[in-house]
């Protein structure tokens, strides 16, 4: 293998290891889920929802991470964190621009937890990725919409998942 394929296979394996890793982190929440990668106009999509008292390491809050602004103090706080790889190159995609919006999949067109949200710009293990916070309380289904913009392009690209949790481990907050 020459150095390119090896830098393209290491950028790979971190990205599994780091997604692994938050999935792994989430396992209690989550369910059977669509296959990852997704895949759309060129790149792939990895996902995942971590319940917030995983994300804050305390579930007293004692010591809250700033993270989005830090975790809303209502409902049951699910993290998304979405990472973005282009399918040609393997490259992971920094500069995007993602909204995603949270539907109660029992209601068609019910937003859950409020209106369409930007997914921030964040390090995960010192890679790129993007996330914010949304309540997503009890066993419902779920519909996530995301709304991917690449830099320079013209349009957004719209990539549904759908989100079931297998277990909802947190207490709802006051």
């Amino acid at each position: 293998m020459n150095g390119a394929t090896n830098r393209k296979l290491s950028t790979r394996r971190l990205a599994a290891v780091t997604a692994s890793t938050w999935l792994l982190l989430a396992s209690a929440t989550l369910s059977a889920q669509t296959v990852q990668p997704l895949r759309a106009a060129g790149m792939e999509i990895f996902y995942g929802l971590i319940p917030a008292e995983i994300v804050l390491g305390h579930p007293d809050n004692r010591s809250e991470p700033r993270v989005h602004g830090g975790v809303p103090a209502w409902g049951e706080q699910f993290h998304l964190i979405v990472t973005l790889f282009d399918q040609g190159s393997g490259k992971r995609i920094p500069d995007a621009e993602i909204n995603a919006t949270v539907f109660d999949a029992r209601s068609a067109g019910k937003r859950v937890g409020g209106p369409r949200k930007r997914l921030e710009p964040m390090l995960v293990a010192g890679a790129a990725a993007y996330g914010n916070y949304f309540n997503m309380p009890a066993s419902a289904p779920y519909r996530i919409e995301l709304e991917i913009r690449r830099r320079g392009a013209q349009k957004a690209v719209k990539v549904p998942i759908e989100y079931r949790h297998a277990l909802v481990t947190t207490k709802p907050r006051p």
